[in-house]
Order: C-alpha cells, then sequence, then structure tokens
C-alpha cells in the first residue's frame, strides 16, 4: 500500500498537479494519513461527518463534494471557524445565492468550488449552461472565494477498458477546461479546474 501511495503521489507531482484523495475510497484512517504524509494536498469527503473526523484527526484541508444545501451551512460554518479549512461545493444558482446570503450574514467567505456535469449522469451544470457564469458571478460579487471548477465522471464506473477510461478522463478534462475558461473570458477569476473518477 505505501508503495502504491507514493508512486501515485510521484506521478502526480512529476505532472505538476495536486492530489486531493477521496475518502470513500479507503475510509480507513491510517491510509488516509499515509496520503497526507506522502504530500496529499487534502482529502474530498462525501459527508460532513467525514469532514469533521478529518478535521479532529488533524487534516484541515476538506473538501465536501456534494453540492450543499442550505440547511448544512451552519455546521460548515462551525468547521470553518473551528480552523478547518473546508471548501464547499454547489451547481445551481439559487444554492449560490443561499451560500452569499448566509455567509454575508455570518461575516463568512466560504470557499467555493463550482461543479461540472461532463458525463449528464451526475449533478452539475453543463458547460453550455447559461446559469454557470451567473453562479460564478453571484459568489464572486457577493465576496465569496470561488475557488474553481470541478467534475467526477460517475460513468467511470460502468467502463471495463483502459481505452473507455482513457477516453473519458479526457473528456472530463476538456468539458471542466472549457467550465473555467468560459468564466475567465467572462472576466471572473476562475483559478482551478478539478477532475477525477476512481477508476
Amino acid at each position: 500500500m505505501q508503495r502504491n501511495i507514493q508512486r501515485m503521489q510521484h506521478r502526480i507531482n512529476e505532472l505538476g498537479v495536486r492530489l486531493r484523495p477521496h475518502v470513500k475510497t479507503s475510509k480507513c484512517l491510517p491510509v488516509i494519513q499515509a496520503q497526507i504524509a506522502a504530500d496529499a494536498s487534502g482529502v474530498t469527503v462525501s459527508t460532513l461527518k467525514e469532514a469533521e473526523h478529518c478535521f479532529a484527526e488533524g487534516i484541515n484541508d476538506v473538501f465536501y463534494a456534494v453540492a450543499i444545501a442550505p440547511g448544512k451551512l451552519d455546521q460548515a460554518l462551525k468547521l470553518r471557524r473551528n480552523g478547518c479549512r473546508l471548501s464547499i461545493l454547489t451547481d445551481s444558482v439559487v444554492a449560490a445565492q443561499a451560500i452569499v446570503a448566509f455567509g454575508q450574514r455570518h461575516d463568512e467567505n466560504f470557499d467555493v468550488w463550482i461543479e461540472i456535469d461532463c458525463d449528464g449522469h451526475r449533478s452539475g451544470l453543463t458547460i453550455d449552461d447559461p446559469s454557470l457564469v451567473e453562479v460564478a458571478r453571484t459568489l464572486i460579487e457577493g465576496g465569496m472565494h470561488l475557488r474553481g471548477v470541478m467534475t467526477h465522471a460517475g460513468s467511470s464506473y460502468d467502463l471495463d477498458t483502459p481505452e473507455a477510461l482513457q477516453a473519458l478522463a479526457e473528456q472530463e478534462r476538456r468539458l471542466c477546461v472549457s467550465a473555467a475558461e468560459r468564466i475567465r473570458q467572462a472576466g471572473l477569476p476562475c483559478a482551478e479546474v478539478s477532475i477525477g473518477s476512481p477508476p
């Protein structure tokens, strides 16, 4: 296991990108800690309970990779106020407005990602959705910090050849980069592009 972790991190470093492993892959704290020790840039979680657990174990950089429901913003705020560098996700104008309103009410500038739909099977905005730029503008003009765009090709679980997986990975990359470029062309900052799916 340690050799695999080191090999993956070495390859990531060679490519000049950052690795943020999803804790659902191992669901094992020693594995997660080994990934962080090998220079992973933080972790990705599917629940705020996972975020709380990771933070309690000393992992400060956490991405909650499920579009946040307004009712969970209190929990996210508590993590951030306790020192967790939690970033959250959205995929709609209404949700972005809720994040802004909550953030302004509590004097909190949330770090937010916009989810991009790269395979038509999951949540997120397509790159030609008119609301993509509107979500970015809502967050930025509302005082939130737009981290960037992210995607996850859920359909990768149905593929079983290296060629099909490579083609889908390229589709992830191309569409997510295009989404970031669209936001930038509107005169808005979009610093990061995050892609990846387990297979």
